[in-house]
């Protein structure tokens, strides 16, 4: 049983120290009877494929004999299940604010333009003589309303 801890990228791939493959090929090499190197295969969820390099680098004297295996020191890239689900939340919090953000400054823009066409409105309307509706006046006053505005 290799007792080194296998490591996953900020991908979710899985990553292995180099402990754990020198520790792996040991074990590779002395797996001699029919069907127990598809045995430790499936033991550790390898594949062929995977192991194939490890083979090649060993063959090439890349894993010597000053390699042991020990405790491996954790990357700073590798990730945890809890730390990418804290990231994917993080991310789509993000996402969520910066739209928010967007919506807020055009609901600001969209009011600034409305207070300033009902201030236009306003000052030009201030003409204290047509402070009260037509309907409401006295007579007088109506009549002068009337001739103000060319009506009578």
């Amino acid at each position: 049983m290799i007792d080194v801890e296998i490591g996953r990228s900020p991908a979710g791939m899985r990553t292995f120290p180099l402990a754990f493959k020198v520790e792996f090929v040991r074990l590779w090499d002395e797996a001699m009877e029919h069907g127990s190197r598809a045995r430790l295969l499936r033991q550790y969820n390898l594949t062929r494929k995977t192991v194939s390099p490890w083979l090649v680098a060993r063959d090439r004297g890349d894993f010597d004999a000053r390699v042991t295996p020990g405790k491996p020191r954790r990357a700073r890239s590798t990730m945890n299940d809890s730390e990418r689900a804290e990231l994917a939340r993080l991310r789509s919090e993000n996402a969520a604010l910066k739209k928010k953000v967007a919506q807020s400054g055009a609901a600001q823009e969209i009011l600034g333009k409305a207070f300033e066409l009902l201030s236009g409105i306003n000052d030009s309307s201030t003409d204290p003589k047509d402070m009260v509706p037509p309907a409401m006046m006295k007579a007088k006053a109506y009549r002068q309303w009337l001739a103000r505005h060319d009506l009578s």
